[in-house]
């Protein structure tokens, strides 16, 4: 976007770079108001803009608002910074001798960032993202439609040139040009399965249909689509990312590395010093798959064609009802835990249903479950889905996961509304072609076929949460906004749940059964709740 003088020595006070390039434009936000930065990286959900332009955006409209235009904002001269010609010496001394040389890494804690990373591939995003001690937010593939410019080319594979080339680039085209094709027609046979009702508003109606028009045309879409989002960190983990990304083997991982790195150091000049390539990380990057091989265990039947998921319980607390019956009393007694888990033990079926059902009686529809509950052995699920959807899971992350390198192997899955609106042939045929070539390119770029593997196809995925975690998985995303996917997952480690632990799993609020349009009650009354928010805001 081209910007005016003015918007540009405005942006200047808010953004570290206004220019950013193509690929990979990472930037600081610095000198917001805590509640603005925390806005502007939650818009990012629904729209296609940069948060510099969002930043325009809403603020002309609150200009507009009260009649004035941005022209006549005066633009805020630059905070002084009257400390560090005076303590810079001094305190990057002491943090190079106590959180660098001697190792004081929670020193590191107190300093935090946020940066907005845009126009990077869903690969790296999604690496990046595994990180629990970082608050992310997200471009949302179900409100926002891609366009084909938005696509990143690995440069190693490049090179390469010749058929492994043509393959990266034919899978781009054609499943692009179908998911461009499938949105369209997509939409037009919902509007066509549900019409607008009277009395209902049209553009909450028109929502809700592109949204499930998007949720079925996304598995078409490659983790090589460009996507954008905030992060917000502490020096100690970006420089733990920063170090990740660095170490990694595909280009644009290191690139971004680099440019968060070069970011961040203008206002942590001395504590991402050491934030470097690491010798270690390199090595098991190449042992670990040279390892598998040794072992035999590299290979695994492939499945050409349309497949499901399902999910396995590993590992559970035999002792489950029990541990937390006994964890929830811990508190408040002085008694050992074993004295605690022993008297729980005495106690029969009925008495511990009255215990938990009196814990859980006053509880709220948006109330977490006591934090007790995370006393007790953790469940661990191994679950084959659609990458897809593992994007939308691997953000919980409270718990372990383990995602496998992204393949084709598993076969690929056909969302239903793809079948009903008639496009299920083209579906198959262009996914078919995709696996050949993503496991073509596989055989001489493992990490780089990542980004030709399309979301539609199965991936095999560990996860493990504590029971209250478990709980709330199950809650939030068996919910029938949801997508489709991963409301199987949570519905299927339910099932799971119920057959080893039904006194905990009775009381897991889990929204079952199937659900279309499920988001249509929601942006429905969106417009009206929005209205009232601001409605309140003015008044305040």
């Amino acid at each position: 976007m081209a910007y005016s003088d003015f918007e540009r020595a405005l942006l200047a006070t808010y953004f570290s770079v206004v220019d950013g390039p193509e690929h990979a434009d990472i930037y600081l936000v610095r000198n917001l108001p805590a509640e603005v930065a925390a806005t502007l990286n939650g818009v990012y959900s629904r729209s296609s803009k940069s948060m510099r332009d969002q930043f325009l955006d809403r603020l002309r409209q609150g200009l507009q608002a009260q009649g004035k235009t941005l022209e006549t904002l005066a633009i805020p001269a630059a905070p002084v910074d009257a400390l560090s010609s005076v303590m810079a010496d001094k305190s990057g001394q002491f943090l190079k001798t106590y959180a660098i040389d001697h190792g004081h890494n929670s020193l590191r804690e107190g300093s935090v960032v946020h940066l907005a990373i845009e126009r990077v591939s869903q690969l790296v995003t999604r690496f990046i993202q595994r990180e629990r001690r970082c608050s992310f937010e997200e471009s949302s593939t179900r409100y926002i439609p891609f366009t084909a410019e938005m696509h990143w080319r690995d440069p190693d594979v490049l090179a390469a040139g010749g058929d492994v080339a043509a393959d990266y680039e034919a899978v781009l085209q054609r499943t692009f040009a179908l998911y461009t094709t499938a949105t369209e027609r997509l939409l037009a046979h919902l509007q066509r399965l549900r019409p607008l009702q009277p009395g209902e508003k049209e553009a909450p109606w028109l929502r809700t249909l592109k949204a499930e028009a998007f949720d079925a045309a996304r598995y078409l879409l490659t983790p090589a689509i460009f996507t954008k989002w905030g992060m917000v960190a502490d020096a100690r983990t970006l420089g733990d990312v920063i170090t990740e990304l660095r170490s990694h083997q595909l280009a644009e991982f290191r690139l971004v590395g680099e440019r968060m790195q070069q970011q961040a150091e203008t206002v942590l000049p001395t504590l991402l010093k050491h934030s470097k390539p690491n010798a270690f990380a390199q090595s098991l990057q190449r042992l670990l798959p040279q390892l598998v091989h040794e072992l035999g265990c590299d290979r695994v039947p492939v499945v050409r064609g349309p497949s499901s998921g399902h999910t396995t319980l590993l590992a559970f607390d035999r002792d489950l009802d029990d541990r937390l019956l006994a964890s929830l009393l811990y508190e408040h007694s002085p008694q050992p835990f074993a004295a605690l888990l022993q008297h729980v033990k005495t106690l029969t079926d009925g008495q511990r249903q009255d215990l938990l059902q009196r814990t859980m009686a006053a509880r709220g529809p948006h109330d977490a479950w006591p934090a007790a509950l995370e006393g007790g052995l953790p469940f661990e699920f191994e679950t084959v889905l659609d990458f897809g959807a593992y994007r939308d899971i691997g953000r919980h992350r409270k718990g372990f996961q383990q995602q496998q390198t992204l393949t084709t192997v598993h076969g690929f899955a056909v969302p239903p509304l793809m079948q009903e609106a008639g496009l299920g042939g083209e579906y198959e045929a262009v996914l078919a072609d995709t696996a050949e070539r993503q496991q073509r390119l596989a055989a001489r770029f493992p990490h780089a076929a990542g980004y030709v593997t399309p979301f539609a196809f199965l991936q095999r995925v560990r996860i493990s949460f504590d029971p209250r975690q478990t709980a709330y998985f199950i809650e939030l995303r068996s919910g029938p906004e949801g997508h489709f996917s991963y409301r199987k997952v949570a519905l299927d480690m339910l099932a799971r749940v119920r057959e080893v632990t039904p006194l905990f799993a009775q009381w897991i609020r889990a929204k079952e059964g199937t659900a279309f349009l499920g988001r249509l009650d929601s942006e429905m009354t969106a417009d009206e709740r929005r209205q009232r928010r601001m409605q309140a805001a003015g008044d305040a």
